[in-house]
């Protein structure tokens, strides 16, 4: 049984990067939340949607038709300069956004993306805050403070509520969803196994991870992660069916050998041990 052991040891000690890596931020078309008539804002705009950022904020610099100091005047700049890299100048374009407009969610929204960029998860965290304060159905918000909150936190050694808070932040995407009458998401049902099993609720995750099947079965990924939750929870039979549907799939993971020959030598033992 030191097989078996070993893979445990290495399972558990894979895991927190497992969950670092999966889930990922998302982010929305910033130039759709602008509506104006102004004619250099809105060429401003048709820069941007051609990439061409650094045309964009000559014509904003020099902007003289009165929205110069208006909230889409500077949250088009920060958009510009997070085109060109330069976050910190667009930190100060879509704070200077929000003052203008303390309701203006997207500003709030593209600061903390910004954040999340720079890897200051903390303040990326209290962005997400303002937007779904204003805004209690807002998606992306709930996802990227799941993921800024994985990233905080998922590398210290006690990451278990943080953990929650991010479980919660997609559950609380699914919930939405279902009630809009929108069909469920693959990744959310997927994120939330992986938080599952990084938090030891083996029997959680593998149900997690059987709703991320049943809203799309094709991707060979859950099915490894399924038999591992399955693993842990003493599973075996079950797990190995996933290890090997995973490899039919073409998941070949390093990991899933050594799964196999252990649950063999689980079977056999008890096969030896029978009354």
């Amino acid at each position: 049984m030191k097989g078996h052991l070993r893979v445990l040891v290495t399972l558990l000690s894979l895991l927190n990067c497992i969950v670092q890596a999966q889930v990922a931020p998302v982010y929305s078309d910033p130039l759709n939340v602008i509506q104006t008539s102004d004619p250099v804002l809105k060429q401003a705009m048709e820069f941007l949607r051609f990439g061409d950022s650094e045309g964009a904020l000559k014509l904003l610099k020099k902007n003289k038709t009165g929205s110069e100091n208006s909230y889409a005047s500077y949250f088009l700049t920060g958009v510009a300069f997070r085109q060109t890299g330069d976050l910190t100048n667009a930190i100060q374009a879509f704070t200077r956004s929000v003052h203008e407009d303390a309701f203006f969610i997207p500003g709030f929204f593209e600061r903390g993306n910004c954040y999340l960029y720079r890897q200051n998860f903390g303040l990326a965290v209290f962005d997400y805050d303002r937007v779904l304060l204003l805004d209690s159905a807002f998606l992306p918000a709930y996802n990227n403070r799941a993921y800024a909150r994985i990233r905080n936190y998922g590398e210290q050694g006690n990451p278990e509520q943080q953990l929650r808070f991010a479980k919660n932040d997609l559950e609380k995407i699914l919930q939405i969803t279902q009630a809009r009458g929108d069909a469920p998401r693959f990744e959310y049902y997927f994120n939330i196994g992986l938080i599952d099993l990084f938090s030891s609720e083996y029997s959680l995750a593998a149900t997690s991870f059987s709703k991320a099947i049943a809203a799309d079965g094709s991707v060979p990924k859950v099915y490894y992660y399924r038999g591992a939750a399955l693993f842990l929870a003493k599973s075996y039979e079950k797990a190995a069916l996933d290890f090997r549907k995973a490899e039919e799939l073409g998941f070949d993971h390093v990991n899933t050998p050594e799964f196999l020959r252990v649950i063999d030598l689980i079977d056999q033992y008890h096969q030896e041990h029978k009354q």
